[in-house]
């Protein structure tokens, strides 16, 4: 199914997925940058696992983001919410799901809205009170090497000490796996930190003169 998505993208199309897991995204945007294609994901939340793919090609400058943050008044449990919006809605169009007060927030593509409806749910648009509210700003930073600690550590600005125990104790994904600390960052990676946030690697800007790696990079918290 990936290989299909990369096959409209490169005749020319901008091309959207449903939601995919976290590994599915890894695989997706390596087949991608292999053709050449621009490739960008949306989960809607802040740190979201399942985010939804535009592949588009590179004469496509910028892409708009299709989910949509949807609030559900419930008393509900979690768990229970859960399994009540995977069996009553197709797979694909559900994000992840954020317990709040009062209710939840969830991520979806609008044509989630009918079954949602269909299911007794009062789904609302979220107001901007109601979104978690992530501060996101761009960094050039100069690292010394491309390991994750090396560059989370510099991203989120704490130490390579503390980000390396982050890392070892299992709090750190990269790719859709637990990071490990050899891991070495690529342009379009993307880490997730338990408790500091998420960074994107949008760029590799190239070598200093004493052999130093400068990155762009899109840090959330």
């Amino acid at each position: 199914m990936l290989e299909v998505y990369v096959g409209k993208a490169r005749g020319g199309r901008v091309v959207q997925t449903p939601f995919l897991e976290a590994e599915a995204l890894e695989e997706l945007r390596r087949m991608a940058q292999a053709e050449g294609l621009g490739f960008r994901a949306f989960g809607g939340l802040p740190l979201a696992l399942r985010r939804v793919a535009v592949l588009h090609p590179s004469q496509v400058p910028e892409v708009s983001d299709p989910t949509v943050v949807l609030y559900l008044p419930s008393a509900e449990d979690p768990e229970a919410m859960e399994a009540r919006l995977r069996a009553g809605v197709e797979p694909g169009l559900l994000g992840d799901l954020e317990p709040v007060e009062g209710g939840f927030l969830l991520a979806a593509l609008p044509k989630a809205l009918p079954a949602l409806q269909a299911l007794g749910l009062e789904a609302q648009p979220a107001s901007p009170e109601q979104l978690p509210q992530a501060r996101e700003r761009l960094r050039s930073v100069v690292v010394p090497s491309l390991r994750v600690d090396v560059v989370g550590a510099r991203g989120f600005g704490v130490s390579r000490n503390y980000f390396a125990q982050g890392v070892k104790a299992g709090k750190v994904w990269l790719r859709g796996r637990v990071a490990s600390v050899k891991d070495e960052l690529q342009e379009g990676d993307q880490v997730l930190a338990e408790g500091l946030g998420s960074l994107v690697v949008r760029r590799v800007l190239g070598q200093t003169k004493r052999g130093n790696v400068k990155l762009e990079l899109e840090v959330r918290r």
